[in-house]
């Protein structure tokens, strides 16, 4: 990814977080655990959520010493989805839209007990994918409009750069 994208920021999937950390620890601890470790992804801002997590991390570190090092680890990349706005967050920090796109090539594709040759199969999922493309397309993200206007005004785009931007 870093070879094709240098720029992109990498963000674990914070509910792929919560649930390892939730396995590992011991079911008396679950429900504080869980709790504790909600407020710090839902907090206001990443300085928050980073004194929230370094809280959180010193407290069970007695008790949990190898999962809270593993924690501390990925701690750089766990709040990427901070950076942007609060109304877009919740969209950004789970990959479950990503995994649900997996899960529907995988039932459509265990339906066909023989394909014709691997060109076919490759343009059985292009069409798949072109389909699940022109739906997720048709969501609307909440807020979409303020958003873009900000990101406008930060970076003084107007329709026709950011057309010229987007065939590029």
């Amino acid at each position: 990814m870093t070879e094709i994208y240098p720029h992109a920021k990498y963000q674990p999937c914070v509910v792929h977080v919560m649930r390892n950390i939730l396995a590992k620890v011991r079911v008396q601890h679950r429900n504080i655990i869980a709790t504790e470790i909600k407020e710090v992804f839902h907090a206001k801002d990443k300085q928050e959520a980073e004194q929230l997590f370094m809280k959180f991390t010193q407290k069970w570190k007695n008790i949990y010493p190898n999962l809270m090092n593993n924690l501390l680890t990925i701690r750089e990349n766990i709040f990427t989805y901070m950076e942007l706005p609060e109304g877009i967050r919740s969209m950004v920090y789970t990959n479950n839209a990503l995994e649900r796109l997996f899960k529907e090539l995988k039932r459509r594709l265990k339906t066909m007990e023989m394909c014709q040759s691997e060109a076919s199969v490759e343009k059985y999922l292009y069409l798949l994918l072109r389909y699940q493309n022109e739906k997720f397309l048709k969501r609307k993200l909440k807020n979409w409009e303020y958003y873009f206007q900000l990101y406008r005004e930060q970076h003084s785009y107007t329709k026709e750069n950011i057309h010229s931007e987007v065939i590029l």
